[in-house]
């Protein structure tokens, strides 16, 4: 029986482990004959009220219907055998495909999830949360409604192809992602303070015309801009000559071997008795910034795509997500998101020289501080409500209300009396929460497709711009993400309630129905019965008037 999530199998076992104590417990007492006895009695009341006096026969079979039906369900919905076990189907899980796993492995309760779940929850697998046994037994009406409703939920989604888009799951990723190598922020803090200070202040110093035709084309492209000189893996900075290429790190980086050609300040060998004779060279050399930052083992930029898993997820899935323009470009996107966590920056000059701040300078400063940590919580605020979050929240939520409804089953049918309208709403709901989970689906599927019209073509440009405009705590850059944002949760909490509403509709039509039928077959028990004491009745006063 295919799930919805990991969570899913086991609060399907930890419900029906519940329902089989409290259904043992109302077996035990004797409280399941209770509403046999009832249905007897109402039967007899109410044929009393209605003055069926002499229709015995009516009376025994209105209540032989009615224990019929009850014994129906009883046996179908409360009642358990081995033949409808969990344990039988072997309730299984299969994540959905992305860009990181694209052929995930089905996960299951009998081989384990792999996940903290397993031992976590192993009591309701295993059943040693309770002395009972049989705890993963569950009547025939309600196995059937889950098996039918997981196929129906299984089969909609495998008629989707394509149907989940990562870019909202790489937009999550660069929000919550951090860079934790002090080796790394060291690196780049160097980078920033070796190579990219010194390259923006050449450019903001020089002469705009004497740039080249295709470092002009760079700052005038879409792709790059004007803003292409504000971080360091500017394209201008590592193509124009006079800049990364010919610029070096100010000392030796690890990683980079010495190469003479290169470090003309190394010496390689001295005359013997002259003072270079003793001289040792640094164990690493001073490459240029445009090796320091593309060097594929211990460059820069690198380090920073590469240094975690969350980093090397974030980077595959933006290249899938999303159709760059090159590799590089792709790289770079991902580069700039880590230079924006790790925010490398100078220390001010009259800090380093040990001169402090009078006392109105640090109050002013302090004011200013707080006024901006206002006005960045604020924006923190703004941006809790994030996509991946959600996701993750609603088949959890979906999980738990699953198991509250198998835990109550077994009262519920009880305290209805083994009503067989009780039976058929119960089933739909269960079909009706087990449905969500498509709604999420196609809420999925239609929100990468918004995404593909609001942003055609994803080259990286205004995209992801804007997603790093949110990673630094920004504004996003016009409209487009408020109503993508807005549509999203409509669809993801709009789609299920609609969906729940147009149910709770059908299942009240549904009951409304139900007791009309019990009403007519009442309503005819008891006009027989009238018709034909009216008749006996007829035919004693006829019989005393001839006498």
């Amino acid at each position: 029986m295919s799930l919805d999530s990991y969570l899913e199998i086991f609060t399907t076992m930890y419900g029906w482990a519940f329902a089989n104590i409290i259904g043992e417990i109302l077996t035990g007492t004797g409280l399941t004959a209770l509403p046999f006895g009832l249905i007897v009695f109402k039967v007899w009341r109410d044929a009393k009220e209605s003055g069926m006096v002499g229709g015995v026969e009516s009376v025994i079979s209105a209540a032989l219907t009615r224990l019929l039906i009850a014994l129906f369900v009883y046996i179908t919905c409360f009642a358990v055998t081995p033949f409808t076990s969990l344990v039988s189907v072997d309730l299984r899980y299969t994540p959905p495909a992305s860009s990181e796993n694209p052929t995930p492995e089905t996960a299951s309760m009998n081989s384990g999830t792999g996940s903290s779940y397993d031992t976590a929850l192993r009591d309701g697998i295993d059943g040693s949360m309770s002395s009972s046994g049989g705890l993963h037994y569950v009547p025939a009406w309600w196995f059937t409604v889950m098996s039918i409703s997981s196929g129906i939920s299984s089969g909609v989604r495998s008629g989707l192809s394509n149907a989940v888009s990562e870019v909202r799951m790489v937009e999550d990723m660069a929000r919550t992602a951090t860079i934790e190598d002090p080796q790394l922020l060291h690196s780049i803090q160097r980078f920033y303070s070796e190579c990219f200070v010194p390259a923006r202040s050449r450019f903001l110093q020089m002469d705009r015309s004497t740039l080249s035709a295709a470092g002009l084309a760079i700052l005038a492209s879409e792709d790059y801009g004007p803003t292409d000189v504000d971080w360091i893996g500017s394209q201008l900075f590592r193509t124009e000559a006079g800049f990364y290429a010919s610029m070096r790190s100010y000392n030796p980086v690890p990683g980079f071997a010495v190469d003479m050609a290169r470090d003309t300040d190394y010496i390689a060998g001295g005359t013997p008795g002259t003072p270079e004779a003793d001289y040792v060279n640094p164990e690493w050399g001073r490459p240029t910034c445009l090796e320091w930052w593309m060097d594929g083992t211990n460059g820069v930029r690198n380090g920073m795509i590469n240094h975690a898993s969350i980093w090397q997820r974030m980077h595959a899935g933006a290249t899938a997500a999303m159709n760059w323009s090159s590799a590089d470009k792709a790289a770079d996107a991902i580069a700039m998101v880590a230079q924006q966590k790790a925010n490398p920056q100078f220390v001010d000059a009259s800090r380093i020289m040990g001169n402090d701040y009078d006392a109105m300078t640090s109050m002013v400063r302090g004011i200013g501080a707080a006024v901006s940590t206002f006005g960045v919580g604020k924006k923190l605020l703004d941006a809790t409500i994030e996509f991946v979050p959600m996701v993750t929240a609603l088949p959890m939520v979906q999980s738990m209300i699953l198991m509250g409804l198998y835990m109550f089953l077994p009262l519920i049918v009880l305290l209805s009396g083994y009503d067989l309208k009780v039976m058929l709403l119960g089933g739909l709901a269960i079909f009706t929460v087990k449905f969500w989970a498509v709604m999420w689906y196609v809420a999925q599927w239609v929100d990468a497709r918004i995404i593909q019209a609001m942003y055609p073509g994803m080259q990286g440009n205004m995209f992801w711009a804007e997603l790093k405009e949110m990673v630094t705590l920004g504004e996003a850059q016009g409209y487009k993400r408020m109503i993508l944002n807005l549509v999203l949760m409509a669809m993801f909490i709009g789609l299920p309630l609609l969906w729940s509403g147009m149910m709770a509709w059908i299942g009240y039509s549904m009951g409304v129905g139900l007791d009309n039928v019990s009403r007519g077959q009442m309503s005819a028990a008891s006009g027989g019965t009238g018709q034909s004491s009216a008749r006996t009745g007829g035919k004693a006063l006829a019989s005393m008037r001839r006498k």
